[in-house]
């Protein structure tokens, strides 16, 4: 689905997280995560955004505006309407840390389990501490409505952005395979940025992917091509180059969900404080669950899974 993958994940023993089920909207939640982590400490908006770059693409064609916009509407719509849930593979690459866990997602939260830490299985003590952290956390209510709020919210944010795409870029038709086409985009000069998020949009180019007959987002692919500079640079940028490539499948009839994100992005903050966002995932081995499942219950699917799958074998499989 192409819907918030941003939220506090329960059992991972992360600061931060990655899941809430339903509702994913994972381009535009990481493309509002960095804006919002560069900007943290700025409480006031700030005229202008950096000089933008004109683009340089040229024969851009108006008629795939209508098109895009109706993909994204329909992938709007279709997440909305899918009350699927999965429990699914992990692996994580941040900090130079490799993590693989076992997730399972439900109506209010998603489990993720530890499984194996920089290619080595958990002990049987580190099983069992991973446990109890998991056992500690579901029996936190005020957590868990706390983090459907928050999923609410960033709901309706990510939707306002999934929005603006079709006017905030222009494109260009790049290949036809079958159902598949792929676009090439590049800022629209006419778009006019009102906050942070949005600004992002004047420095961002690169290619969709689109799956004409689902009409689905499958894949895109973009990069920084110049410099987000926040109040003229005072309250913070991004550097020119930063990436980010973040792909969806099927995984079930009519079910879309996440399958990669690789995000590269540097820059600073206000008072100098160095932004690194570095993070690699890749979900595998997707098997639907029935939403009446308990978080106990989905508690205990996570811990089903015994070693089995290595990091390399994961990593393989999305190549």
């Amino acid at each position: 689905m192409l819907t918030q993958r941003r939220s506090t994940t329960l059992g991972s023993g992360r600061p931060e997280a990655h899941s809430l089920s339903p509702g994913k909207l994972f381009l535009l939640m990481v493309l509002l995560g960095i804006t919002i982590l560069l900007c943290a400490y700025a409480t006031t908006a700030a005229e202008g955004g950096g000089e933008k770059t004109a683009p340089q693409l040229a024969k851009t064609d108006p008629q795939l505006t209508p098109l895009v916009r109706n993909v994204l509407q329909h992938e709007i719509n279709a997440e909305a309407e899918d009350k699927s849930l999965w429990c699914y593979r992990k692996f994580v690459e941040k900090d130079g840390k490799h993590q693989l866990f076992s997730a399972c997602q439900s109506q209010g939260a998603e489990i993720d389990r530890l499984m194996a830490e920089n290619g080595k299985p958990l002990s049987q003590r580190q099983s069992q501490i991973e446990n109890q952290r998991i056992q500690r956390l579901l029996g936190n209510e005020e957590q868990l409505k706390k983090e459907k709020q928050q999923q609410a919210d960033d709901a309706r944010q990510a939707t306002k952005l999934l929005k603006m795409i079709p006017e905030a870029f222009l494109f260009q038709l790049v290949s036809n395979d079958g159902d598949r086409t792929t676009l090439r985009f590049i800022p629209n000069p006419q778009f006019q940025s009102s906050g942070y998020s949005e600004l992002v949009f004047h420095h961002m180019e690169g290619t969709l992917t689109l799956d004409l007959k689902q009409r689905r987002l499958v894949e895109i692919n973009g990069r920084l091509n110049s410099e987000v500079k926040f109040a003229g640079g005072l309250l913070g940028h991004l550097d020119k180059g930063g990436t980010f490539l973040v792909k969806q499948q099927e995984v079930g009839p009519g079910c879309w969900e996440m399958t990669r994100m690789d995000v590269q992005m540097n820059g600073r903050a206000l008072f100098f404080k160095t932004i690194g966002v570095r993070t690699n995932e890749i979900d595998t081995d997707f098997h639907a669950v029935s939403p009446k499942a308990s978080m106990q219950q989905l508690a205990a699917l996570t811990g089903e899974v015994t070693g089995g799958v290595s990091e390399k074998a994961a990593t393989r499989t999305q190549r």
